[in-house]
């Protein structure tokens, strides 16, 4: 296995930014959370890779995001950057989130789609969100 400095070292050289690379290595938000108000999972078509967001809520703010992917760098890290925007924001918020603000977050990728994989999957789980508070009023 490569060390995380040699790790970093080829991502920068990739065309990653350095945070972008960091959060990478440190594995920022890569996991899952007990009991979420809502999951989902959203596969690219460009490219096959998946996110599975998880999302918990109080008072309509999202008070914690987590993410596990299969895929590229590029997905890790829009996942990473993703789950950093919509912590502590309100739902209508995280509506608002966009691809862009993914990348002006990161400092920019090789591979812009994967910023789209992340605020598809970060929409398809709002939408869930929305039905399920829709059906359970």
């Amino acid at each position: 296995m490569l060390k995380k400095a040699t790790i970093e070292d080829f991502l920068l050289k990739a065309g990653y930014s350095a945070k972008a690379a960091k959060l990478y290595v440190n594995r920022v938000n890569v996991g899952s959370i007990e009991n979420p108000d809502v999951t989902s999972t959203y596969t690219g078509l460009l490219c096959g890779d998946t996110i599975t967001l998880y999302l918990k809520l109080e008072d309509q703010v999202i008070i914690d995001a987590k993410f596990e992917y299969s895929g590229c760098a590029g997905t890790a890290t829009s996942g990473s950057a993703l789950t950093m925007l919509v912590t502590g924001k309100t739902v209508g918020e995280a509506w608002k989130i966009t691809k862009d603000d993914v990348l002006r977050e990161l400092g920019g990728l090789p591979e812009s789609h994967c910023a789209d994989l992340a605020v598809n999957a970060l929409h398809k789980a709002l939408e869930k969100l929305k039905e399920k508070q829709t059906t359970s009023v």
